[in-house]
């Protein structure tokens, strides 16, 4: 399954309330849409804002076979540029986040 593809599912099940969580450490600042940091609109709004170069996927770390994409889009907040890391996979007819958060990197 390619980006678009990948995008167009993601954004579906959000906006049906397909959404599942996955257990993690630092959960509290790694999954901003579990801890209510971000609404399911807004993450919509980054899936939407993410280009193809902004996009990558490899297999889970635990689960040989299931393919976690990772999105990093730039969302521009008055002058300034806000990076964010959107990590999941999906098991239908769910989409399993892992991460939402907003990027370290600059």
């Amino acid at each position: 399954m390619g980006f678009k593809e990948i995008r167009r599912l993601a954004i579906q099940a959000v906006q049906q309330g397909r959404v599942q969580h996955e257990a993690r450490g630092e959960i509290d600042e790694k999954n901003l849409l579990l801890m209510g940091g971000v609404t399911t609109v807004q993450v919509v709004q980054l899936l939407s804002s993410c280009r193809g170069n902004q996009y990558s996927s490899s297999f889970h770390h635990l689960v040989p076979g299931i393919v976690v994409h990772i999105f990093k889009p730039e969302v521009k907040l008055g002058l300034k540029r806000e990076r964010w890391y959107v990590k999941f996979y999906v098991l239908e007819p769910d989409v399993w986040f892992i991460s939402v958060h907003r990027s370290n990197r600059e």
